[in-house]
């Protein structure tokens, strides 16, 4: 890893136990132990994650956004859980595993699946932004809670795993201010209404996620992974530089999200939500200064990797991640033009050799663009990056998303970190 300019330190938080959780039908299921083989093999299901690993999950609903960490102690990490109704949008790909089941029910399957053995919450639980497709939907919602919010995406997923610590670019007063944009998005304030109310009754802790910080920490055996750190890169247009906070309040919505930057020893990786215009080109520079060329080995598209995911800076700067992971929803996503200036090294992109994987590919996308397709490494399918104890290499691992064993379709790696 290379060198930071900061060296702030949050102090550990005291966390709550969230409140009493509903139980789904499959949670007598789920056993800890079921997992026991420790060598991945095609066609059985992903082992579990085990101490020293970092793990990254992209779970595929086809319907949101849905990242979910596991860092090398066992402490965890959400980071969106998005709901779009069934057939919203222009080709909406398939919701997974069937349109019966709710995309929040299929994020708190698979997070109680992979969950490190004693845990019963999830650690941190850090929205990019509020977005429909990043918390909820009011047309998703079936349910309202006796407090008046809504019940879809992430504020409905809380009823199935419950959060300890919330972070966000909002809280706590969910209001316009001088550093912090109009919320924008349908259940943007049902998101303050929750937060409000669990802070209060003590379900869980918040805070303001801030740039230029530190606080998501390792909470069980921190000394033990002194190489491993969550550094906070952007929220609310604002981007950490080697000089400090650069930048100014953004526009509502995709240019405030939150990102962040994760190493462990050799290995690094970004992830940003849906930032855009000149919020991402600042976090462009943020990349040359404290990362370097070359040297990013997985990065979260932004945007979807949408039209608008790759600005003029991040090409100038020569961004080029060995791994792209990618989250879509509909025919648009991942944007052909933009898949094929990477893929095919348009000008002015340069030349990189990079793997690209994406959740969900439309199956016109696909015909369409079926040589283009052929270049993807990996779509159609929840996504795993595993990172080996003390960060040097890492795999990348496509799982089936048509059913709840978690099978793996295919193997990608060893990739080595620089």
């Amino acid at each position: 890893m290379k060198k930071f300019w900061f060296l702030p330190l949050i102090a550990l938080f005291a966390i709550s136990c969230g409140g009493d959780n509903e139980e789904m039908p499959w949670d007598d299921d789920i056993n800890p132990d079921k997992n026991e083989q420790t060598t991945v093999e095609i066609g059985k299901p992903l082992p579990l994650w085990s101490e020293g690993h970092l793990d990254i999950h992209f779970i595929n609903s086809g319907r949101g956004e849905c990242c979910y960490y596991i860092l090398p102690d066992g402490t965890t990490l959400l980071v969106d859980a998005g709901e779009l109704p069934l057939n919203y949008g222009d080709g909406p790909c398939p919701q997974r595993p069937n349109s019966v089941i709710r995309p929040y029910e299929t994020y708190a399957k698979y997070i109680k699946h992979f969950m490190p053995q004693g845990n019963s919450a999830i650690d941190y639980c850090a929205p990019s932004h509020f977005h429909i497709d990043h918390i909820g939907s009011k047309d998703a919602a079936t349910e309202t809670s006796p407090v008046g919010y809504r019940k879809s995406g992430l504020l409905a997923l809380f009823d199935l795993v419950a959060y300890k610590h919330i972070l966000d670019n909002a809280y706590p007063g969910y209001k316009e201010d001088s550093v912090t944009p109009a919320l924008d998005g349908e259940l943007a304030e049902d998101w303050g209404k929750f937060v409000t109310w669990g802070v209060k009754e003590g379900k869980f802790t918040g805070a303001r996620f801030t740039p230029g910080e530190e606080q998501i920490v390792l909470l069980n055996k921190r000394d033990s992974y002194k190489n491993f750190k969550v550094f906070n890169i952007c929220a609310n247009g604002f981007v950490w530089s080697k000089n400090g906070l650069a930048g100014s309040k953004s526009d509502k919505g995709n240019p405030a999200c939150c990102g962040f930057h994760i190493t462990y020893g050799k290995f690094d990786y970004i992830a940003c939500g849906d930032l855009t215009s000149s919020s991402q080109n600042r976090f462009a520079t943020y990349f040359k200064d404290c990362v370097g060329s070359g040297k990013l080995e997985a990065f979260k598209s932004h945007h979807h990797l949408g039209a608008n995911s790759w600005g003029s800076k991040m090409q100038e700067y020569e961004f080029n991640p060995r791994v792209i992971l990618n989250c879509s929803m509909y025919k648009g996503q991942p944007n052909v033009d933009m898949l094929n200036n990477i893929l095919n090294n348009v000008a002015p992109f340069p030349f990189w050799v990079k793997d690209f994987f994406t959740t969900s590919a439309h199956s016109e996308a696909i015909a369409e663009n079926s040589a283009l397709y052929n270049k993807v490494t990996g779509y159609n399918g929840h996504i795993v990056l595993r990172v080996a104890p003390g960060g040097s290499e890492f795999y990348v691992y496509m799982l089936d998303d048509t059913n709840f064993d978690y099978n793996v379709k295919s193997v990608h790696g060893p990739y080595t970190s620089k």
